[in-house]
Parts: C-alpha cells; sequence; structure tokens
C-alpha cells in the first residue's frame, strides 16, 4: 500500500492511524499528512498525481531550490477545494489562469460574477480599479476571449 492508498484508507476508517503514519513517514511525506489533518482535506477528490507534484515542489522549497511560490500554493488551494486547474479552466471558461497577475482561489466569487457582467459593465469595474487588480481582470477578460470548449475541438 503507497502513501496515496494508505490515505484514502485512513479517511474511510479501514487502516488504524498508527499504520498510516508509518507508511507516510516512510515516504517522507508527514507533511502531507499534516496538511489533510489541519484543513479536513478528502483526499479521495484530489488527483494522486497533482498531489504527488505538490509534494515535490514542498520538497524543493525545503531544499532550497527555486520554485514559484504563487503556483505552490495556488495548488494547494485546488487540492484543498477538490478541483483540477483543468476543471477550474472548464468552470470559469478560461484558456489560462492567470496566477502570475495575481489570482487568488479564495477570490474565485468574486471573479466568477466579473465573468458574467457584459464587456461594457467589465470595462465599467475596470475603471475603478488599481493598477495590479486591473492587470488581474484584464488577464480574465483576455483568457475568457480566447477559450476554446474542449469538446469543441
Amino acid at each position: 500500500m503507497d502513501w496515496y492508498d494508505a490515505l484514502k484508507a485512513w479517511q474511510d476508517g479501514k487502516l488504524d492511524a498508527d499504520e498510516a503514519i508509518r507508511i507516510s513517514e516512510v515516504e517522507d511525506i508527514f507533511e502531507l499528512w499534516e496538511l489533510v489533518l489541519g484543513s479536513g482535506i478528502d483526499i479521495k477528490l484530489g488527483n494522486r498525481d497533482h498531489i504527488a507534484e505538490m509534494i515535490k515542489g514542498h520538497r524543493q522549497i525545503q531544499r532550497g531550490e527555486t520554485v514559484d511560490i504563487v503556483d505552490v500554493i495556488f495548488e494547494m488551494d485546488l487540492i484543498i477545494a477538490g478541483i483540477t486547474e483543468e476543471e477550474l479552466k472548464r468552470r470559469l471558461k478560461l484558456q489560462w489562469i492567470p496566477t502570475p497577475d495575481g489570482f487568488h482561489f479564495h477570490n474565485l466569487a468574486d471573479y466568477e460574477r466579473f465573468l458574467t457582467l457584459s464587456n461594457r459593465e467589465q470595462n465599467d469595474f475596470l475603471r475603478g480599479l488599481g493598477d495590479d487588480e486591473y492587470q488581474l481582470y484584464q488577464s480574465l477578460m483576455i483568457s475568457r476571449a480566447m477559450y476554446r470548449d474542449p469538446g469543441d475541438l
């Protein structure tokens, strides 16, 4: 049983906590367990490869390697929410998620509301923003304009 199966089994009550912790310590991912326990993550909603990439990024940070912290935080938010980046892009109908421009998952409802506005209303909204917010919302508009539904391809 690997770490992912152990975590799922523990959350389902099918594996003793001590055994699950032993497996996680052997694979050096105990910090993931701490995240799961502290955040109430339902690991069954996550994507195994996605979570493994996050562990890799976390280890790179621990070793002092350069990692884009904005992307790491964004990926952690996705894991906690139980959604992949592809699902998020489909949900918002965006070609890309503008994380370099300041996209924050906790503002998702604001972005969704903005994207439902008409073009004129969006432009009116942009007039009242500072430079950083303007850049983010403009990127959302551009990404939406370039979106192509995967089913249409």
